[in-house]
């Protein structure tokens, strides 16, 4: 589900291009965010937030300008933090289409783990499709295709008002949500997406963890967000920090694809914020 580029290379050219094109380049030498009670080495399951794994989405989202002159797509890449090589590309059919597929950079296949589409009309929500783990789809099928097999999940808003999105997967259920300015500060944060499991799991030892348990943050700040956007851009990519520790220690569940979904869903709540942030502009000038 890429975002927002004026890039017009075709589908099967993205792979190549994401090495290339020097917006998808992801930023040198971060330093680890540290300091925060999320990121405490000594947190336990029930304790906190710990960053097992964390990816770079690179997404130029849209400023003010670009709100008001249309809507461009485009492919994203996903970065391991200090690699120049793209873990994960977020791949269009057309540079003005909604739908996409998560494919794996490394794959000369362009085979889809996931897809993401967007279905036209009031109170039609996108609709996501985690593929099989040994299946070989193309992304295009993955996308055309609606009989493709794999786990369908209806993405559902928290409630009419409310930005957070809820994803109820074999993974777990999931929520999407905005942070407050409290956990804005914790995380030095200009801008917040958190990412909550809702259904109470069994954890290593014994016990069960808590409701709304944090998997994963969303940060974008001056460090962090896409080179070249700005503070108050809508859907450009920053930060992506997960803590994956349940699924390590699950000998049923392979954690690469609960953090493929992960990335797959952080980039959908892009893509969300991206349309809001043009309607809202152009309401305006309207």
């Amino acid at each position: 589900m890429g975002l927002f580029s004026s890039s017009s290379s075709s589908p099967n050219s993205t792979l190549s291009r994401s090495r290339s094109v020097s917006h998808f380049d992801p930023p040198p030498g971060y330093n680890e965010a540290v300091g925060s009670p999320y990121y405490s080495s000594r947190s336990t399951y029930s304790e906190g937030f710990v960053a097992t794994d964390q990816l770079q989405i690179q997404a130029i989202g849209y400023d003010v300008n670009q709100a008001l002159t249309g809507r461009t797509l485009e492919n994203i890449s996903v970065f391991r933090p200090g690699s120049r090589e793209p873990e994960y590309v977020s791949i269009r059919l057309k540079k003005n289409s909604n739908s996409c597929a998560l494919v794996r950079a490394t794959d000369p296949r362009q085979a889809a783990i996931i897809s993401t589409i967007y279905r036209f009309g009031p109170g039609r929500h996108p609709r996501m499709c985690i593929l099989p783990s040994n299946s070989v789809v193309f992304f295009e099928e993955a996308i055309k295709d609606e009989n493709v097999r794999g786990e369908r999940i209806e993405v559902k808003s928290r409630s009419l008002v409310s930005r957070g999105q809820v994803f109820d997967t074999s993974l777990g259920k999931f929520e999407w949500r905005y942070g407050t300015k409290e956990e804005h500060a914790a995380c030095n944060a200009d801008s917040l997406l958190v990412m909550e499991r809702l259904d109470r799991v069994s954890l290593p030892g014994g016990g069960k963890s808590k409701s709304g348990a944090r998997i994963a943050q969303f940060i974008r700040n001056d460090q962090y967000r896409t080179p070249g956007t700005k503070k108050y851009s809508g859907g450009n990519g920053g930060r992506l920090m997960m803590d994956l520790r349940i699924w390590n220690d699950d000998k049923y569940m392979n954690p690469q694809r609960v953090e493929a979904f992960v990335v797959a869903s952080c980039i959908l709540m892009l893509k969300r914020e991206a349309d809001r942030f043009i309607d809202n502009h152009l309401a305006i000038v309207v």
